[in-house]
């Protein structure tokens, strides 16, 4: 039940990261005038990853300081999903690994 809970857990943290992903080369793409927002696809992918992924990159950001244009949030987002999917999820599976 736990294996079938943390493979659960790990495949929802892989599509986190995919989204996060994909919304870093979105805005890069939208901010470099590559695409444009005006296209009506591009305005809901755009819109909907803003909405589901700002309140994640919050705490980060409330954390950060003014860097600029630089935001690393997204960066910091996808070092913890990282670190979770390493580390606390194996440790989910077998507590005997400390």
């Amino acid at each position: 039940m736990v294996t079938m809970l943390v493979g659960i857990l790990s495949y929802l943290l892989s599509i986190l990261g995919m989204m996060v992903l994909v919304h870093v080369i979105l805005s890069l793409l939208v901010s470099f005038n590559v695409i444009n927002t005006r296209n009506e696809l591009v305005r809901v992918i755009y819109d909907g990853l803003e909405r589901l992924l700002n309140p994640l990159y919050r705490p980060f950001r409330r954390i950060l300081p003014q860097m600029g244009g630089l935001d690393l949030a997204p960066f910091l987002l996808l070092v913890t999903v990282n670190i979770l999917q390493r580390f606390v999820l194996p440790f989910l599976l077998n507590p005997s690994l400390i």
